[in-house]
């Protein structure tokens, strides 16, 4: 109800605001107070008047205060001083207690419910920053492992495979396979990594790199491919599980952040790498490594100018074909015949190729 301003009973006075259909789009300011019967405000010409046994009391969400009266629905004052809530009228009133009451419990369980988030958002921040610290270790201790050391780990294994498998020395195929990879190899930074290549007798079409620069193809691959560019596009896959030191990343990060921290400090790298070895040879790179050998693989033919939809296309082919094959085959030493996510991969390297500037005018290979 409107009144004319009069001097409120309450000596408290908080700062509020109130709107009414008569003041239009207009907000008025002005003051409330309380006393033992009634809840004030009084703006400039205008004054509202709530029994404190009607009053209603919520909570905004920018954490105003608004107060209204049923019988006077056009009414709504608020005010940002939440410790009006804490007045001796409002408190004395039995009404206007309880509701205080509830407000004050729903307000612990968002103050809870905040804790509780900022405390599992911090827990995440930890855990990421310490998967980063970790991944930098990795990354820096798989770049230590000595070059000797390599080779001979790669030459160790490589005899152990050619122990259970057939490598052949068809000089077609192997023309082929050096035709492939020398615009490759001629396009990729200079290192001290000598890459050999094999062909492997295997009907499973498959490639697959071990330490020291060794690059395996199976027969299997050789029938599969068409042309050059396909088969340059497999071994950029597998030259950058090399440049990027997969298998080493792998074994480190198999034995947790604590050896990993012994390691990076110093603390028997080679020891771990030499016990682990082994074990983790004869399993698949995860999906993080396949796609980050994808992608640098794609950087690869495109420094070579080779077409690096020809990824794409051996990726498709060999998706088909593994569907086709592995049905009730017994696949050995899988480490090297394991690409999950497939679709995933292919998906991927379709949109960096929608990005791709260059389209046209790539190497054509000479028979």
């Amino acid at each position: 109800m409107l009144k004319q301003r009069h001097v409120s009973e309450d000596p408290i006075a908080y700062a509020a605001s109130a709107t009414h259909p008569s003041f239009g789009e207009n907000t008025v300011p002005g003051t409330l107070s309380a006393d033992r019967w009634l809840l004030k405000f009084e703006g400039e010409g205008v004054a509202c008047e709530i029994p404190l046994s009607r009053l209603e009391i919520q909570i905004g969400e920018s954490e105003e205060v608004y107060f209204s009266d049923p019988e006077q629905p056009d009414w709504s004052i608020y005010t940002s001083e939440a410790r009006i809530l804490k007045s001796g009228p409002l408190l004395r009133h039995a009404q206007t207690r309880a509701q205080i009451k509830a407000i004050s419990s729903q307000g612990e369980v968002k103050k809870s419910l905040k804790i509780t988030a900022a405390f599992l958002i911090g827990c995440a921040v930890v855990a990421m920053l310490a998967t980063f610290l970790t991944g930098l270790m990795v990354r820096s201790l798989a770049n230590r492992v000595p070059l000797k050391w390599e080779q001979d780990m790669g030459a160790s294994t490589l005899a152990e495979i050619q122990q259970e498998h057939v490598f052949i020395s068809n000089p077609k195929m192997m023309a082929a396979l050096d035709r492939a990879v020398a615009p490759l190899l001629a396009a990729m930074p200079k290192n001290s990594t000598q890459y050999k290549f094999y062909i492997m007798e295997e009907p499973l079409p498959n490639a697959f790199s071990l330490p020291g620069g060794h690059m395996v193809v199976t027969t299997g691959l050789m029938y599969l491919v068409d042309g050059p560019e396909e088969l340059a596009a497999v071994m950029s896959h597998e030259i950058a599980h090399q440049t990027e030191k997969h298998i080493f990343r792998k074994i480190i990060s198999s034995v947790g952040p604590f050896i990993i921290f012994k390691m990076f400090v110093g603390e028997g790298a080679l020891k771990v790498l030499s016990d682990n070895y082994q074990l983790l040879a004869s399993q698949s790179f995860s999906q993080e490594y396949e796609l980050e050998a994808d992608a640098k693989g794609w950087d690869y033919l495109i420094a070579a100018n080779i077409d690096p939809r020809s990824l794409i296309r051996i990726l498709t082919k060999l998706k088909v074909e593994y569907g086709r094959i592995t049905q009730g085959v017994d696949i050995q030493f899988d480490a090297y015949k394991s690409h999950p996510g497939t679709e995933k991969r292919i998906n991927r390297l379709q949109a960096k190729w929608n990005k791709l500037k260059k389209k046209s005018d790539f190497i054509t290979f000479q028979e």
